[in-house]
């Protein structure tokens, strides 16, 4: 072997070495990202949110999806949920012991929010300064190691924690998994009777087009109000006016129950709120999508014979 050979082969391993010490970096500890717990979100059944000074949440998971117990019986959003359930998660940038006296100088002493995610409680503080990260203890943790151990994590939960309750609420007007059975507004009333809709109404020999009444159902199972909103006061007079004639009535079957809702249109200037009547809540929809709620295609039965 000349020298050009042997010199060649000499780089050689000297590259693989240097490759192999980059690699595992002998003498360096690898760092292990810290999290606020351990807990699997996909397990949890039940959430309860304490928020000083604003009213708490209770959500429970039933199959698939989550229902709002309180303060309104309707269904979850699951986006808000998916960030609740993140809380469990969230990384610790950073965490220190202190003793219960200095508790009140981080806000945890009696904290404006805590969250339960089944029997595990979360605890959030005061905002840290400069970085725009928040205090928080994970109680059961602490109870197992006997003392208060603060985490720092991302603050921005704090604040969607504390949102108003409209954004906890589903902008679904119908719960997920309903089954329609009858759709009823002004002179129209679509009924589900032996797996066939039927269409009854005033105007004579009056039929439906199927593929419309399709897309109707579809039309109610899918579209989303762009807002929530609740303690919704309407001036009296004005409700029983423009709801005269303005009522839509769904009857749908959930869990082997049927169950009926009633909304209450309401028209303000180019804005149309969905009104639940009995809650006090609106879903705001567009002109376009109460267009598409309450159009269907009405064909003659002569007509329809004839096709």
């Amino acid at each position: 072997m000349n020298n050009d050979a042997r010199n060649n082969a000499r780089l050689a391993v000297i590259v693989l070495l240097l490759a192999l010490i980059a690699w595992y970096k002998p003498g360096l500890k690898q760092y292990q990202y810290q999290y606020l717990s351990s807990l699997n979100p996909e397990q949890v059944q039940t959430i309860v949110i304490e928020r000083q000074g604003i009213e708490s949440v209770r959500l429970t998971k039933q199959g698939q999806h989550w229902m709002m117990q309180s303060p309104y019986p309707l269904p979850a959003n699951p986006l808000r949920v998916k960030t609740v359930l993140a809380l469990a998660t969230k990384r610790s940038y950073s965490s220190f012991d202190v003793p219960d006296s200095e508790l009140k100088k981080y806000a945890l002493d009696k904290p404006k929010l805590s969250v339960w995610l089944d029997n595990n409680r979360f605890d959030l503080g005061s905002e840290a300064p400069l970085n725009g990260q928040r205090y928080a203890m994970n109680i059961q943790d602490n109870i197992h190691n006997g003392k208060n151990t603060i985490h720092l994590i991302n603050g921005a939960v704090y604040y969607q924690l504390r949102a108003p309750v409209d954004s906890f609420i589903s902008s679904s007007l119908l719960p997920p998994d309903a089954d329609l059975e009858q759709i009823q507004w002004a002179a129209y009333s679509l009924v589900l009777k032996n797996g066939q809709w039927q269409l009854k109404t005033s105007r004579e020999n009056a039929g439906i087009q199927p593929d419309s009444v399709v897309q109707l159902i579809h039309n109610w199972q899918t579209i989303l109000a762009s807002r929530v909103e609740t303690r919704l006061k309407v001036d009296p007079d004005t409700l029983s006016t423009q709801t005269a004639a303005k009522t839509i009535t769904i009857r749908y079957k959930l869990n082997n129950r049927e169950q009926t809702i009633s909304y209450h249109i309401i028209q303000e200037d180019s804005q149309i709120k969905l009104l639940r009547q009995d809650l006090s809540i609106a879903w705001w929809v567009t002109p376009q999508q109460l267009k598409r709620l309450t159009e269907f295609i009405p064909v003659t039965k002569t007509t329809k014979s004839s096709q």
